[in-house]
């Protein structure tokens, strides 16, 4: 279908060349995916990481044609398919169901803030990708973390039977890893980004805690959702950034984004790692990242540091890593959900989130895993005004804590923190700092092992720089073998 010089593993720079050249359109383009979608996400191996298509996105792929023809790109994403994890609300044809049965006829009024910017730089919203229903694991310890009732189960294109996918941005990850789409959107409130990324051989950036606006994202967290992009190249995820960050009236987390935020692309450097000071973590791994540490690939990537002329500075020591320190998930998750359901519209046609509870109740069968996970999760005061949430909060600001991971950055003269996998995610979203996860290569079976990169605040144009500089000195991308 497509011409012959076309490869999958295509960036959105490579995309707009080839509209330049007269040798693409967005409507091929999207034509490209939907075949990929229907051979090897539908049928084949089944990877199940697309929830929905959006019946128009041909039709406004041949618009973008159209203007392309009379007046050129009408922004950074021009004809760009994009993938939304089903928790991000579109006002068009699209449901937004966040995995969840009983939410699969609810279509939202109007797009989400970040979509709003994605439809403005000329995305084509290609559909939604499926996800950890309501972006939560909800059922006992056996569930797999990337179910859903309404989607059912995500595979790793790199083992769909062997390797775990990650969640909760499960489908937007592996979606993206299988060349379904060009980029994704995904969101995070406790490792649900850089999770899935580096167990797919992906980009992502999870940004600054109100960076990105989660106006008209279903909620978890007040305190620690965020949205990112998921892409092969840090080229791609730089480009998402700058389309997707900014300030949002509607959102007052977003009011506190510096004044000088550059341009994300201008940190694309080449020699992005040379003289900056990363320090390295060499400390207890949580249990549920043990497995997907390949410590002979991380002394490897440390090696390349050190090759670009990065001042390494070892066995940096993160207390908070280590310890058992609740997710502010497990007081706000209610809260959250309940303000959701209340505020939607149209309505959901569930005024508060018990309600929407006993759905599970009636209809056991649509979550075979059971829901022990969600009723334990959601079973403290509804008000925010209660000490533990109040004590855990301030716990998580880490200013008065010099052990805190803000603090012994800023303690060492860190530029950033570099984790083995995604070993870090807890005290990263806690403390809702950035970070960034690259492809590092593959274990002996295969499984992709990626590593991450934590910085300041705010910082993310220094992360670009690591990331990118990393991955021009190894360039370890492999797309999966789904034939």
């Amino acid at each position: 279908m497509i011409a012959p010089y076309w490869h999958e593993e295509t960036t959105i720079q490579e995309i707009h060349t080839a509209f330049r050249q007269g040798q693409l359109t967005s409507q091929k383009l999207v034509m490209y995916y939907l075949e990929r979608i229907a051979l090897f996400d539908q049928d084949g191996p089944s990877i199940n990481a697309v929830l929905d298509i959006n019946p128009d996105a041909i039709a406004i792929a041949i618009g973008l044609d159209v203007q392309y023809a009379q007046s050129g790109l009408v922004g950074p994403l021009h004809g760009i398919p994009v993938l939304l994890k089903d928790n991000i609300q579109t006002g068009d044809a699209l449901s937004t169901s966040a995995g969840a049965y009983a939410l699969k006829d609810w279509k939202a009024d109007e797009d989400a803030a970040l979509v709003k910017k994605l439809r403005s730089a000329g995305a084509v919203i290609l559909g939604k990708a499926n996800m950890t229903e309501l972006a939560h694991r909800i059922g006992r310890e056996g569930m797999p973390n990337s179910f859903s009732s309404r989607g059912g189960l995500v595979l790793n294109p790199y083992g769909p039977q062997e390797f775990d996918v990650g969640g909760s941005s499960s489908g937007s990850a592996a979606a993206i890893a299988s060349n379904f789409a060009a980029v994704s959107i995904g969101t995070e409130t406790s490792g649900s980004l850089v999770n899935p990324a580096t167990r797919n051989s992906l980009v992502t950036i999870k940004p600054t805690f109100g960076l990105v606006s989660r106006e008209g994202v279903i909620p978890l967290s007040y305190s620690q959702d965020v949205a990112g992009p998921l892409t092969r190249t840090v080229e791609d995820a730089a480009i998402l950034l700058d389309v997707i960050a900014g300030r949002c009236e509607r959102d007052h987390a977003t009011h506190g984004i510096p004044s000088h935020t550059s341009n994300y692309c201008d940190h694309l450097i080449v020699h992005g790692l040379a003289r900056k000071r990363i320090g390295v973590y060499r400390g207890k791994i949580p249990d549920d990242q043990a497995e997907h540490v390949d410590q002979h690939r991380f002394e490897a990537a440390i090696d390349v540091l050190r090759k670009q002329e990065v001042e390494v500075i070892e066995d940096i020591t993160i207390p908070d890593v280590e310890k058992e320190i609740p997710s502010l998930l497990r007081y706000e998750i209610k809260h959250s959900l309940n303000t959701f359901f209340k505020r939607a519209k149209p309505s959901t046609g569930y005024a508060t989130f018990d309600e929407f509870l006993t759905t599970y109740f009636q209809h056991a069968r649509l979550q075979p895993y059971g829901f022990d996970s969600f009723i334990s999760g959601t079973d403290r005061k509804e008000e925010l005004a209660n000490s533990e949430w109040i004590m855990q909060k301030l716990l998580n600001q880490g200013l008065h804590d010099e052990y805190a991971i803000e603090n012994v950055m800023k303690n060492h003269a860190l530029d950033a923190i570099v984790f083995p996998s995604a070993a870090g995610f807890a005290v990263a979203a806690r403390a809702g700092l950035p970070s960034i996860s690259v492809p590092a290569g593959y274990k002996a079976n295969g499984q992709p092992f990626g590593i991450t990169f934590t910085g300041p605040m705010f910082q993310e144009r220094t992360l670009i720089e690591l990331a990118f500089g990393y991955e021009q000195a190894t360039q370890h991308r492999k797309k999966p073998n789904l034939a």
